[in-house]
């Protein structure tokens, strides 16, 4: 009845025990997605295809993987072998369809061919797994958990394999080569020395193995991390396409609405789908600049935290639900998630309170992750629930929410003192209402949007010039808001007042929009304004184009409109060159906005020698001021800028270059803090590049101050 099994004895069970578990699979899948239906809406199903390229690129190619080539090797090994030997198990549990039709073209050839594939693939897989084991207890990464279910699922992996294989070498031995199938060919030979009814026990027996621990796997699945080889496809299909800076937007006029995220049920399906496809690789945990320095937040652990609750919701749920007529009956109710389940905080339960606040936003965790998991989203997501409406958030955030709702910034500065930076220049450095006064608005090429650290910061205050000097020497002609400017709101926003946000952000927008500034291009040297105002101010009516001001002025010297002074010439505003340099990357420059190449391209142009710190780029280590860190103590392990500055004089480095206001005080308070004492200065690009800049007019010089 079924000749390609005709060698196993009571192969028919096979349908009852595979579909069995097959079903049972099924019926919990179904268990879980009873929380993702409570769960709020997620990503809409658009851009189609923006997300089956994702698809191929981070599910089949799995690129993030080799960012650890070795792990990434096994890993593929492991994977790509998993669903390649899934042909023959299909086979199997098919009644030998597949075989049946794939021996008709070419004589058989082609299914010869997938013999020949399964042969080397097993030998790959159970050499893979070895190496898994191997890295697991002895190696012993510290980003991985040591834990049972890891080491079961690779038995499992490694058994189902093994079985296979070997089922195969004593069916060949018992019964006659299987075309293709040169290994298990090779492996028969001296086991026929074995008497016929050994090695058929033994076939019989590792078949009927193999068989079992596909279907204990199946069973085992649902309840195991490994689950992230169902939900890794449909989580990176649905990842997120909105720019990686851009908040989910809040709808403050929604009474009825929880602000921000508490529970279970005010978390998206797609945050919960995130939580099931963890694999607990630790890469996010390897990531994260607060884990890095003795603090409380573990991005891995608040993922498995919301699994580990989605999970606890599920209790009172029967994986088969009773009739409507039992339920109604005995008053029974499994098939209703618990409502004290779903009232659960998540902070404190899958985060500790103290956690949510380390997170300085960076987004490593975020640019580690495999299978694109969301963790920044979540945890601003949390810190908006607890500032809104339970007013718990720490202390010294008082000020800094007061100072940006009455002052339009952090520092608590008068608007009138907004123009002090450009008092030291010697050519004036014009408003734009000025210009519209004058009629001149239509002159404007570009808004120099000067940030609040620029402007209020007395280190700062001189990029802030340095970047003005490079305008004016190229002939740009532009004009600042002066005392219209306010902050952008991103540290209220990241620190979880939406409401002070949206409230700076609409004044913003209102005054860009006065001056049709639309319409021309916007230039800060303020990664945070530049993240904010380009990515997340279109959510209130505001689109823009802005540029980061490395972007710019690289523009500016690739365009000839600035020169450069030669390597060895004395430069023209009597400034020492820097000597070599280390590039500091700032998050929201790097890893938010894919920016990396242009605070090179500035330096270069101004001659200088890089030396490239082991994580720089994407990679970058965070100077721990993001995420309204700049406002807030570091109480908890120790300081990540500390951590940071130990990176740059580990480069040799005579100055570490920032295209950062945050990153330049970050930085410049590390150095000053390093053990021993250090002559490594921390400078702008734009003060590197105004240093060089050749044939100034006397006008248009950098005042030394």
């Amino acid at each position: 009845m079924f000749p390609p099994f005709q060698d196993v004895p009571g192969y028919p069970l096979v349908f009852l025990v595979f579909w069995g578990s097959a079903l049972f699979f099924v019926l919990v899948m179904a268990r879980h997605l009873r929380v993702f239906a409570v769960a709020r809406p997620s990503q809409p199903f658009a851009n189609v295809p923006a997300r089956v390229v994702g698809l191929v690129e981070y599910a089949f190619f799995q690129t993030k993987m080799f960012k650890d080539p070795g792990a990434a090797v096994m890993h593929a090994g492991i994977f790509w072998g998993f669903v390649l030997l899934t042909i023959g198990t299909a086979d199997i549990v098919t009644g030998g369809i597949i075989q049946a039709v794939l021996k008709i073209p070419a004589d058989g050839v082609i299914w010869a061919l997938i013999s020949a594939m399964q042969n080397i693939v097993a030998v790959i897989v159970l050499a893979s797994i070895a190496w898994a084991y191997y890295r697991r207890l002895v190696l012993k990464p510290p980003r991985l958990t040591l834990n049972r279910d890891a080491l079961v699922i690779l038995g499992m992996i490694g058994g189902v394999v093994a079985t296979e294989l070997f089922a195969q070498c004593f069916q060949v031995a018992a019964h006659g080569d299987i075309p293709g199938a040169f290994i298990s060919n090779a492996v028969a030979v001296p086991l026929r020395s074995l008497s016929p009814e050994v090695l058929q026990a033994a076939f019989t027996l590792l078949w009927w193995a193999h068989i079992a621990l596909v279907a204990a796997f199946l069973c085992y699945l649902p309840f195991s991390k490994h689950l992230h080889i169902a939900t890794a496809f449909p989580n990176i299909f649905f990842r997120k396409l909105a720019p990686r800076g851009e908040l989910p937007k809040l709808d403050l006029e929604d009474e009825n609405a929880t602000f921000g995220l508490k529970t279970l049920q005010d978390l998206g399906w797609k945050d919960l789908l995130d939580g099931f496809t963890c694999t607990e690789c630790g890469r996010c945990q390897e990531a994260c600049p607060a884990y890095n320095t003795g603090k409380p937040l573990n991005p891995k652990a608040m993922i498995m935290g919301i699994r580990h609750m989605s999970v606890d919701a599920e209790h009172g749920i029967d994986i088969i639900p009773n009739s409507p007529i039992v339920r109604e009956t005995y008053g029974l109710d499994d098939t209703t998630i618990p409502a004290v389940t779903l009232a659960k905080p998540i902070v404190d339960d899958a985060i500790p309170y103290d956690a949510v606040w380390d997170c300085v936003t960076c987004g490593a965790c975020v640019e580690a992750c495999p299978v694109l998991i969301e963790h920044v989203d979540k945890i601003v997501g949390l810190r908006r629930n607890l500032v809104l409406e339970e007013s718990r958030f720490p202390s010294e955030l008082t000020t800094a929410f007061r100072s940006m709702e009455n002052q339009g910034n952090p520092w608590g500065q008068p608007a009138s003192s907004r123009l002090d930076w450009t008092k030291p220049l010697e050519f004036e450095v014009p408003t734009v209402a000025s210009m519209a006064a004058d009629g001149r608005l239509d002159q404007l090429d570009v808004l120099y949007w000067v940030g609040c650290a620029a402007a209020f910061d007395t280190r700062n205050q001189k990029v802030a010039r340095a970047v003005a000097t490079c305008l004016h020497a190229a002939g740009v002609r532009f004009a600042v808001l002066g005392q219209e400017e306010s902050c952008t709101g991103d540290p209220a926003r990241r620190m979880g007042n939406d409401y002070v946000f949206q409230m700076l952000a609409m004044g913003n927008v209102e005054t860009l929009d006065k001056y049709g500034m639309a319409e021309r291009t916007i230039v800060t040297a303020c990664p945070h304004c530049f993240n904010t105002i380009g990515n997340e101010y279109g959510q209130l009516g505001g689109r823009y184009k802005i540029v980061h001001h490395s972007t710019y002025l690289a523009g500016l010297v690739s365009s000839g409109r600035l020169a450069t002074m030669p390597e060895d010439a004395t430069s023209s505003t009597g400034d020492h060159r820097p000597g070599s340099v280390t590039v500091h990357d700032s998050c929201y420059l790097a890893r938010y906005n894919n920016i990396i190449a242009a605070p090179r391209d500035v330096l270069g142009a101004a001659g200088v020698p890089i030396t490239e710190m082991e994580k720089s780029g994407k990679n970058t280590f965070c100077c721990g001021a993001g995420g309204g860190r700049m406002w807030m103590e570091e109480t908890r392990g120790t300081r990540i800028n500390e951590n940071r500055t130990r990176q740059v004089l580990a480069t040799g480095a005579e100055t570490v270059a920032t295209s950062c206001p945050f990153c330049m005080v970050m930085m410049s308070d590390g150095l000053a803090a390093a053990e021993g004492g250090t002559s490594v200065t921390a400078m702008d690009i734009s003060e590197v590049l105004a240093a060089r800049i050749a044939s100034v007019p006397a006008d248009r010089r950098l005042p030394v101050v």
